[in-house]
């Protein structure tokens, strides 16, 4: 069969997880893959003789690299990466669930623009949780409803991330210099936004990812984040927390803050809106990280509070009442934020 797609997987210990995460992959995956597991130096018993043991899928060719110590995750995607030739290649955490379709979608919406570069599935990761009154199964199939659409978002995320050729051919593989872990994805999703690719979300598919648990046992987790945010904010700058209070002030000048929010977006900044009840807000853009909090009544006392007890800091407000923005002064000099006007 012509392989479409490269599938790297990387393992690092948590047999229990990998095996739960192949298995759903050999059972979900419908187009023609290489599946290239890179095992990172794991130590657990029986782990190695389990990818020993393994077979190729109906589907899906196999592949495993063992690699003698932890390398990180950059390089040990990298060693999948530099085996890979398919048209598409998907970099996998070995904490996922794949759900009926998963690929296929995300080829999908791949191949409907040019400009898309990197896809990520539908996720938890994005706070989309289903409840205990329905299986993972019923909830993915849900997502089928939005087959084809997507929406753009500042930077993917490793856990699942599909990747076309043209992309690796234009700006290369993961940087190492992240060492371990943290930030790789995104600045991989900077390189490629700058080289004039979008990064989006397929809405039509959906990934479970169990998060944290591929890097449980990773040492010195704060300082290798640390570190890592250093090496990324020094050569991108840092990712600010913005949000927009829009009031009755602002309702008739809706297109002047839909503009200013869509240059806090095309900053790579992450926003949120708490927007007043009949403001039409159908010109703002459609993006993942423009979040839609807006209180539905108690509205600028409730908005003051949201801010207030956020536990993350935000790095600019703005609003166009000037009552708020007094009220917000405060909150500028404990916290350090910009205030604004709309």
């Amino acid at each position: 069969m012509e392989i479409k797609c490269d599938l790297i997987l990387l393992s690092w210990n948590n047999l229990a997880i990998l095996k739960r995460c192949v298995g759903s992959l050999m059972r979900c995956t419908g187009v023609p893959s290489r599946l290239i597991i890179v095992d990172n130096g794991s130590t657990e018993e029986g782990l190695r003789e389990y990818l020993s043991s393994l077979k190729d899928g109906p589907n899906v060719r196999l592949e495993v690299i063992f690699s003698s110590t932890n390398e990180g995750f950059s390089r040990g995607m990298n060693k999948g990466m530099e085996r890979s030739s398919a048209p598409y290649v998907c970099l996998l955490n070995n904490d996922l669930i794949l759900t009926e379709g998963w690929l296929e979608e995300m080829i999908k919406v791949a191949v409907s623009g040019p400009s898309i570069g990197i896809v990520n599935p539908s996720s938890n990761n994005f706070g989309l949780r289903f409840g205990k009154d329905t299986t993972l199964e019923e909830f993915a199939r849900g997502f089928g409803r939005h087959s084809g659409e997507w929406v753009e978002m500042n930077a993917c995320v490793g856990f699942c991330m599909l990747i076309k050729r043209g992309v690796i051919d234009n700006i290369g593989f993961l940087d190492d210099k992240y060492g371990y872990a943290y930030f790789e994805d995104t600045d991989y999703s900077r390189r490629a936004q700058a080289a004039g690719f979008k990064c989006v979300m397929a809405k039509g598919c959906y990934v479970f990812h169990e998060e944290g648990r591929s890097g449980k046992f990773l040492k010195d987790k704060n300082e290798t984040f640390d570190r890592s945010a250093r090496i990324f904010e020094k050569r991108w700058g840092r990712i600010l927390r913005v949000v927009f209070i829009v009031t009755e002030r602002e309702v008739a000048s809706m297109e002047k803050a839909a503009q200013m929010i869509k240059k806090e977006l095309d900053g790579h900044n992450r926003v949120w809106l708490f927007a007043v009840k009949g403001a039409d807000l159908s010109s703002l853009p459609k993006h993942l990280d423009l979040m839609d909090d807006s209180p539905k009544n108690f509205f600028k006392l409730k908005s003051f509070w949201n801010i207030i007890i956020k536990k993350k800091r935000f790095d600019r407000i703005y609003t166009g009442d000037p009552v708020l923005r007094g009220s917000l002064a405060g909150y500028r000099l404990i916290r350090g934020a910009e205030i604004r006007e709309i």
